[in-house]
């Protein structure tokens, strides 16, 4: 597919953009941001509705995992969005929105893109992409969950901090073009929303299934820091739960995202 016109990312183009039933129905398209992680937990604690979406053109202090700084220049997708789901099915949004945004790159843009575990999307091995996600529990079993998107699209990895220009990757260095990012987030949506039986559901097959099929960790040699303790072995793929399996001298050890430092992996 040949990348639509760089239609300028605005509520009016987005809409025209959007055939969900109830995702992003409720939305908020700011300029300028420190976070949309920030700006959505505002919004969830003033009552957000089920599917309330936030979406921002730039972010100032962006957030990935562990607190990190995400850069998130103009001519990326950050996103967050705002769902209620049973607390303990909560753990699968972040795997679903990774899902979902690497089906929606690869049919608009072509590219092949990896998962690597827990919140990665990759081009050629560099990260183009990542969720977070973000859980409040209310009355025992509902949360308000926050599960957030940041997506390199179009702008340069030189357009990046020093430290990131060689670990990262952007669709516009991959392809050469520009892409349409209306077009582009209403698909995630829209694959997001296609899946949601399955994250809300008692068994998350269509999540898990699409992870698997672009697992970019499965049967490589890693090293994971879990709780500070250094953890090494064979990434054996993901169980029902999404957490990751890992085989050393022979025993099988799960490991929850939600424990997880750092994963790395190990040059052979």
């Amino acid at each position: 597919m040949t990348s639509a016109p760089a239609t300028p990312l605005s509520a009016e183009t987005l809409v025209a953009e959007l055939h969900t039933r109830w995702l992003g129905k409720a939305l908020r398209l700011l300029a300028e941001v420190t976070s949309t992680i920030d700006v959505a937990k505002q919004w969830a604690e003033e009552g957000a509705p089920h599917g309330a979406v936030v979406i921002a053109e730039r972010q100032t202090q962006g957030r990935g995992r562990e607190g990190r700084l995400w850069a998130s220049p103009t001519g990326g997708l950050w996103m967050s969005m705002i769902v209620h789901i049973e607390a303990e099915k909560a753990g699968r949004l972040g795997m679903g929105l990774a899902v979902a945004a690497a089906e929606a790159v690869s049919a608009e843009a072509e590219c092949e893109v990896g998962l690597k575990w827990p919140n990665d999307l990759l081009l050629d091995g560099r990260k183009v992409g990542g969720v977070l996600g973000r859980t409040e529990v209310a009355f025992g079993r509902v949360a308000t969950a926050v599960v957030s998107l940041g997506l390199n699209v179009n702008f340069s990895v030189a357009d990046l901090p020093p430290e990131l220009k060689d670990i990262a990757a952007t669709l516009r260095d991959k392809t050469g073009e520009r892409w349409s990012l209306p077009r582009l987030t209403a698909d995630v949506l829209a694959r997001f929303e296609e899946m949601w039986p399955a994250l809300a559901g008692e068994e998350g097959k269509r999540v898990m299934d699409g992870w698997r099929r672009r697992d970019m960790l499965l049967g490589r040699e890693v090293s994971l820091e879990v709780a500070g303790k250094a953890l090494s072995g064979r990434a054996a793929g993901i169980d029902e739960r999404g957490a990751l399996v890992i085989v050393t001298d022979g025993i099988e050890q799960t490991v929850s995202a939600g424990e997880v430092f750092s994963v790395s992996e190990v040059p052979s």
